[in-house]
């Protein structure tokens, strides 16, 4: 299994291979002056080994799912582009009908991806995971409960969870304290998914404060990385965004790009560390990024 996860500014995007090398993304975020992924996959295809999926009457799909974790714009802004050219087989998301008409979502994702998307009857794809499951609060809860429906569509987030050669990792989406709050005390298959640990977070919500969970690390315990898209460090850019999760991290060594060293961080963001390239395999996983982080100690040459 092999993922990127693609530096597209305060946006989100990832894109994974599965064991059996079908693609699958999680959200489409794009930033105007970041390199767009799709640019960014044609130009490690050598590397992530993606290979189209095939449905059983022939039809050839460049990938095999699209999960959009909730509509917010910086999630769906390149729909068109995935559409044209990156076609999804399958797309996992919230219906647009069902969020408030006061909630904004982008029009591009509306008609190029969620009003495409309506089939009843799709083929399973065998991803070669040994767990993917995907889990959300109901949309009708996020809307009537007072704790929740401050922040509807981050609140409505879809999570996924995969497991593969024992590695685990958790998608979190946009969802907010309250979200993780209620899904702990509710969903007893999502917590039963996660009491064994977590070793990788894509954090909730960018890694803003809002999105943190101690209730969650109560479960999972440390993990081994948190990847999120901000600065490495707390009120970077006068935004909220938590130091906390240093804390929950035991850390990582990962190897610089640029400079072919290897460092050590607990938290990788792609403000500091730009394309972040994992490598799951033999119940270990491997990292690269771009760049390192000022805050990351330089351990040693890369043999």
């Amino acid at each position: 299994m092999k993922i990127i996860v693609f530096d597209v500014g305060n946006a989100a995007c990832s894109i994974i291979k599965s064991p059996n090398k079908f693609g699958l993304m999680i959200d489409c975020g794009s930033h105007e002056e970041k390199d767009n992924p799709i640019d960014i996959l044609n130009r490690n295809k050598e590397w992530l080994e993606i290979e189209p999926y095939f449905k059983s009457n022939g039809d050839e799909y460049a990938l095999g799912l699209l999960h959009i974790t909730h509509p917010d714009d910086d999630h769906v802004r390149n729909a068109k582009r995935i559409k044209e050219e990156m076609t999804p087989y399958l797309l996992r998301n919230t219906g647009y009908e069902k969020f408030p008409k006061e909630e904004p979502i982008n029009q591009e994702y509306i008609d190029y991806l969620d009003k495409k998307y309506r089939g009843t009857n799709p083929e399973a794809v065998d991803w070669g995971f040994e767990s993917n499951k995907t889990f959300q609060i109901p949309i009708s809860t996020v809307l009537s409960e007072e704790s929740l429906n401050g922040k509807i569509k981050n609140n409505a987030s879809i999570l996924r969870f995969i497991e593969y050669h024992g590695v685990k990792i958790l998608y979190a989406g946009d969802i907010e304290t309250a979200g993780w709050d209620w899904l702990l005390k509710n969903d007893s298959s999502f917590v039963s998914c996660i009491e064994k640990g977590v070793d990788v977070l894509i954090s909730s919500h960018h890694g803003h404060e809002s999105g943190y969970s101690e209730n969650l690390f109560k479960i999972i315990g440390e993990v081994s990385l948190v990847i999120h898209s901000k600065g490495s460090e707390a009120n970077k850019d006068g935004t909220d965004v938590t130091s906390k999760y240093s804390e929950k991290a035991k850390g990582i060594r990962y190897i610089n790009n640029s400079d072919e060293k290897m460092y050590f961080g607990k938290v990788l963001t792609t403000r500091s560390n730009g394309n972040i390239f994992l490598h799951c395999a033999n119940q270990e996983f491997y990292v690269r990024a771009d760049k390192s982080s000022s805050n990351h100690t330089k351990i040693d040459e890369v043999k």
